[in-house]
């Protein structure tokens, strides 16, 4: 699209130009004026296809902008996907634990499976539900069930 935009402009600027140089050819003012108006409309129709041309070009600017951050997103998730592992505490329960190796001194945690396979890093908070502990998810809102009455303490995902 941008392509025609641009050939649009240059055939209308190249037109214009010739519109011009014939005005030394005019021998009546009623001549010239009609070489005028054409001349102007020729312009309007050049400048209006500049116009749209730059406007797409703006529009796919902001696109291949959009989607470096989006690499770039991926890209990092990625990197932190590594430092965790999938792990079973309980039976039945699955949830991602930190690596040791890649903790960088961050405490022991865990995060939810949801979360990660969306591409969220999410820590799984304690809470306690009648008797029992559970781990809820604070972003999907996911409820890990245990059966226990005290309270596990994270860990570092075994290597």
């Amino acid at each position: 699209m941008a392509i025609s935009l641009i050939q649009s402009t240059i055939s209308g600027l190249k037109l214009a130009g010739d519109i011009t140089k014939s005005f030394l050819e005019l021998k009546s003012i009623s001549e010239v004026q009609g070489r005028v108006i054409q001349l102007q409309s020729v312009i309007l129709s050049a400048q209006s296809s500049a116009l749209s041309a730059q406007a797409h070009q703006s529009t796919m600017i902001e696109e291949i902008r959009d989607l470096k951050e989006e690499i770039a997103r991926v890209k990092a998730w990625e990197e932190e996907k590594k430092r965790y592992k999938l792990i079973s505490p309980w039976k039945g329960t699955f949830l991602y634990a930190l690596k040791a190796s890649c903790s960088r001194s961050e405490p022991p945690h865990w995060i939810c499976t949801k979360c990660y396979e969306d591409g969220r890093k999410s820590i799984l908070n304690p809470f306690k539900s009648n008797r029992n502990y559970v781990f809820t998810c604070p972003t999907c809102k996911a409820i890990l069930y245990l059966d226990s009455y005290i309270l596990p303490n994270p860990a570092y995902a075994p290597e």
